[in-house]
């Protein structure tokens, strides 16, 4: 597991900030989101979900991929609409590929589409700051 420090997840999520928030506002016209929300609950039930679903599919499911999305402009529930947000596919290893490390395990892994993905609350600018204060 690659853990990193509360002062190190700050100085990701500044940079974040300082470095793409302006521009990303001003394409789509307001404040984006910053981060996303998933309760621990969700998140060991969608592992739960996505290790059940694998296995009736007969597929090895190796990790989750994080990916950016954004809701359209008109999106079904309106409080979205144009937020960006961020979901997790499940992933398998890629036909002959070798995973010895984790570094291979991402180059060698492929999305499985046959399981559902799990999407994550837009948190409209609640920047790190916030943490251990």
């Amino acid at each position: 597991m690659k853990k990193i420090t509360p002062q190190e997840a700050k100085e990701l999520n500044q940079n974040f900030v300082s470095t793409r928030t302006k521009a990303i506002d001003v394409a789509i016209g307001k404040k984006d989101a910053i981060s996303s929300w998933f309760s621990l609950g969700d998140l060991k039930e969608y592992i739960a979900y996505v290790e059940s679903e694998g296995k009736a599919k007969g597929i090895t499911v190796n990790g989750l991929r994080v990916y950016f999305g954004a809701y359209p402009k008109n999106d079904k529930n309106p409080a979205k609409n144009n937020y960006a947000t961020v979901f997790f596919a499940p992933t398998q290893a890629k036909k002959g590929s070798l995973q010895k490390d984790s570094v291979t395990a991402v180059v060698s892994s492929s999305d499985v589409e046959e399981i559902d993905a799990l999407n994550g609350v837009p948190e409209i600018h609640l920047p790190l700051h916030t943490l251990n204060n």
